[in-house]
């Protein structure tokens, strides 16, 4: 019944109201819908020493050697809204080129819980949920990982007001009823406005609530002097930009220390959706990263194509072993 009334719903709630979610908030809703089943996303990384400012200009004097610069491709392939095939490459240039390949990380069925929320692994399990949320539009992943750590957030479809659900399909058909014969207006009933004092009081409590129950983990706030929206939630925070609903910061504070990722200068990667051009990561350690977003390309691959295209690395990759340790957030 959620399904059915989705549309009518956002043209409906404008009338009351609208309270974010955590959800709605980590979806990334200036980005138009995808309608390829793939998405690569290419990337620089470069280790930040103390004492040095972050830039996006690829700046030479962030690095202390030629080794804490690397170069890396992932591939997203959506198997459901859950559920993706995720591969990561590495090179040794920013060539990107096969002969540069070093290493192939592959995930067959990549969700919210493959990645284990301890001090070795939940770092990745962070950054891949905040790159599915800018870059798919879906705060789901990210919020059933926080979940899977025991930070006590909900899905959308976990508080939405199901009263009101009901009010508004039965308004629907109603609508679609009389839009097919107006000479139902005189036998059936507005269920939005019953005969009935007491019914009609109901209704119109339940439609003035909100649409979702309020967990009081978003406020309305300022971050550098600009309207932003505020996340907290155990030791989750998030701020995410008022206007664009694009996520500024994410910090999660643990015993293992605190992680963080702020993302800078948002921009149309492949002229359609935007993503940040730099993002700043601190790991739980206290050592600091940035990476250069540099190409974001959408693509449709068949399951035989994929195959492929893995196999075609391991005959690259044959006889290469990469040592070379990479930071604790990536594959």
């Amino acid at each position: 019944m959620i399904k059915i009334v989705l549309v009518f719903l956002c043209s409906y709630s404008v009338a009351f109201a609208y309270i974010p979610t955590v959800e709605s908030l980590l979806r990334h809703s200036s980005n138009p819908d995808i309608n390829s089943n793939g998405i690569a996303l290419t990337f620089v990384v470069k280790k930040i020493e103390a004492g040095t400012k972050s830039s996006g200009s690829g700046d030479a004097s962030l690095l202390a050697d030629s080794k804490t610069e690397d170069f890396y491709k992932l591939y997203f392939n959506k198997i459901n809204n859950d559920i993706m095939k995720v591969s990561q490459t590495r090179y040794a240039n920013n060539s990107f080129s096969e002969g540069s390949l070093q290493e192939k990380i592959y995930y067959p069925n990549f969700s919210p819980y493959t990645i284990k929320g301890d001090s070795e692994s939940s770092e990745k399990g962070f950054f891949q949920g905040v790159l599915r949320s800018i870059i798919f539009n879906d705060g789901t992943f990210l919020v059933n990982y926080l979940k899977s750590m025991g930070i006590s957030v909900k899905l959308n479809n976990e508080i939405i007001n199901r009263d009101k659900v009901e009010y508004l399909a039965a308004y629907k058909q109603y609508l679609i009823a009389i839009n097919k014969d107006r000479t139902i207006k005189k036998t059936e009933t507005n269920p939005l406005r019953p005969e009935d004092p007491a019914a009609r009081e109901k209704a119109e409590r339940i439609m003035a609530e909100p649409m979702y129950v309020d967990q009081k983990q978003v406020k309305l706030s300022r971050e550098d002097g600009n309207m932003a929206w505020l996340i907290r939630a155990n030791d989750f925070e998030a701020v995410v930009s008022y206007q664009e609903r694009e996520i500024q910061k994410f910090k999660f504070k643990s015993q293992f220390g605190e992680f963080e990722i702020i993302c800078k200068d948002y921009w149309l990667a492949n002229g359609t959706h935007s993503v940040p051009r730099s993002m700043v990561i601190k790991d739980f350690k206290g050592e600091t990263f940035q990476i250069e977003i540099t190409n974001l390309r959408h693509y449709s691959e068949k399951e035989d194509d994929l195959i492929k295209r893995l196999k075609k690395w391991d005959v690259l990759l044959k006889g290469k072993e990469s040592l070379d340790p990479k930071p604790p957030f990536l594959l």
